[in-house]
């Protein structure tokens, strides 16, 4: 073996770790994102909010699941574009219109996976707070889905 290949391996990291050092990665990850990212503290404290009002509505199982899926998936979005920019950031730190494309698609994750949180949350709050039927978060979706097909329509592009 040559001493070029000796010091790659070297670089290459332990894929042998222990649980707790992966957890222990794992929650240096959770505090970077939440000292760092606006949103996501926002989005959590909004989601503790939901969380705690929920204890003192009447829901059924299925709902509590529901919300809590919904809350920890607009956490997992917000993340995930998180990730997408800081590695964008650093393949290419330089301006690019491409790399600004890729982050606002992965923006636009954050804001779909919100509007669904709120559609999931006017289902169930309405129905559980002021005798709301479902159809009122429905017909959110169905303008926030317009809006999205208007807004296609006017900037349609000619690629």
């Amino acid at each position: 073996m040559n001493n070029s290949n000796k010091n790659n391996n070297s670089k290459i990291p332990n894929k042998n770790i222990s649980l707790k050092q992966s957890f222990s990665f794992a929650f240096k990850g959770l505090i970077y994102i939440y000292k760092m990212e606006r949103n996501f503290r926002i989005q959590s404290i909004v989601g503790i909010t939901v969380l705690i009002v929920s204890l003192f509505c009447n829901l059924s199982t299925i709902e509590f699941i529901f919300l809590l899926f919904t809350v920890m998936l607009v956490l997992v979005m917000e993340t995930l574009n998180t990730v997408v920019e800081k590695l964008l950031d650093f393949i290419h730190p330089i301006y690019n219109s491409t790399i600004k494309t890729i982050k606002d698609i992965s923006a636009a994750l954050v804001l779909i996976t919100s509007v669904f949180a709120v559609v999931i949350g006017i289902i169930i709050f309405g129905r559980a707070l002021f005798n709301l039927h479902p159809k009122y978060g429905i017909i959110i979706a169905i303008i926030f889905l317009l809006i999205l097909n208007l807004l296609g329509a006017l900037y349609k592009t000619d690629d």
